[in-house]
């Protein structure tokens, strides 16, 4: 039985308007006009007989049919031009792009990106490093890692690894001239933030330390600086034990209150309803979930010997 399809044109007309969220940039994208856009979109919704997009002020967004269609539309152009590189050897690459936080990127996945290059030469990754809630639609990201208890609406949402956080110090301020034996001692130190204040607020309190200001410290929008003041005796940092396993086995970081671990807080790979059906999404998943096991296998042995 013969199926029954849409206009191809149109519909990638919509797959582009609706990744950019703008006639305009998909016009450019596309490299046609806005008029030309705008009257594919409206052939498409004509053929749908309802509305794909909201035009109401100055942001363009999906409507509830368009939200429903677009995954499928992206996912199908997706396989189309992953299967036309394969049969034709086409001269573009294929691309993949990744979101993920600073820490994580820069204190981990860099370490390990040889070997997901070695596999898979043909896909050119692209990292965007972000702390902030992705759109996928909106951003033109295919993926992300975030870190949270993976409560997230809206998406699919896997667990890579542990990454619960805990108080870390240079072992210098332990014995200092403002010991660091308990909690409420911190009221004599700096307290050190990478993103915002959130980490230390929620811990203090559930700690009980209501005499000390969770909002009070820099604010440093880079985890290896944040790192690298700790260790100095600047002050103490939030910190994921796993992110900064070379400090702590230096000894040059120390968890002063102890390790105790939040089953509940982990990196989580995060991505749009289905988007791990296609392939290179799938992939990159695949070797985070890989690269992940090993390396909470090895912390394992490690803290056993």
């Amino acid at each position: 039985m013969a199926r029954r399809l849409p206009p191809l044109k149109a519909l990638r007309a919509f797959d582009s308007a609706a990744r950019l969220l703008s006639f305009t940039r998909a016009a450019d994208d596309l490299a046609v006009t806005q008029t030309a856009i705008s009257h594919q979109i409206r052939a498409l919704e004509e053929w749908f007989g309802t509305p794909l997009f909201h035009r109401g002020g100055r942001k363009l967004t999906l409507s509830e049919p368009g939200r429903l269609l677009y995954p499928a539309v992206s996912e199908a152009f997706d396989r189309i031009a992953e299967a036309a590189e394969r049969v034709g050897g086409a001269h573009e690459r294929l691309t993949l792009t990744i979101s993920v936080t600073p820490t994580f990127g820069s204190r981990w996945l860099a370490a390990r990106l040889g070997r997901f290059w070695r596999a898979y030469p043909d896909i050119d990754l692209r990292l965007h490093y972000s702390v902030q809630r992705v759109d996928f639609v909106r951003d033109g990201v295919d993926a992300a890692v975030r870190w949270g208890r993976g409560t997230w609406d809206g998406v699919d949402a896997q667990p890579l690894m542990g990454a619960w956080a805990v108080p870390l110090c240079s072992p210098a301020l332990i014995d200092g001239t403002s010991p660091l034996r308990k909690p409420a001692d911190l009221v004599h130190h700096t307290l050190l933030h990478e993103t915002d204040y959130q980490e230390w607020t929620e811990w203090l309190a559930a700690a009980g330390v209501y005499q000390v200001d969770g909002h009070r410290g820099p604010v440093i929008n880079d985890p290896n600086i944040v790192a690298q003041a700790a260790v100095e005796g600047r002050g103490v940092l939030m910190g994921v034990p796993s992110m900064l396993a070379e400090e702590i086995e230096a000894g040059r970081l120390v968890a002063p209150f102890g390790m105790c671990p939040d089953p509940e807080v982990a990196y989580y790979f995060v991505c749009a309803k289905g988007a791990t059906l296609r392939p290179l999404v799938e992939a990159f998943r695949d070797f985070l979930m890989t690269e992940a096991s090993e390396f909470e296998a090895t912390l394992a042995s490690d803290t056993r010997k």
